[in-house]
């Protein structure tokens, strides 16, 4: 199905895990099939591979303009 998220329920279950997110089953059933929007806002999101550390912010050095 078109609809459903690209991570399988399996792994979905496991970030929860790993985010020490400890849900009712009724919450994850309510989450998962809606994880695919943040996959796509993920994709969207540097689709060109830079990490977090390419964000001007992340390179600012207070003082080197003087």
């Amino acid at each position: 199905m078109a609809d459903q998220p690209k991570t399988s329920r399996a792994d979905f279950e496991a970030m929860l895990r790993q985010a020490r997110l400890d849900l009712p089953a009724a919450k994850i059933d309510e989450l998962y099939p809606n994880w695919r929007h943040i996959e796509g806002f993920l994709d969207r999101l540097r689709p060109d591979g830079r990490g977090r550390e390419a964000e001007p912010a992340h390179i600012f050095v207070p003082g080197a303009a003087r």
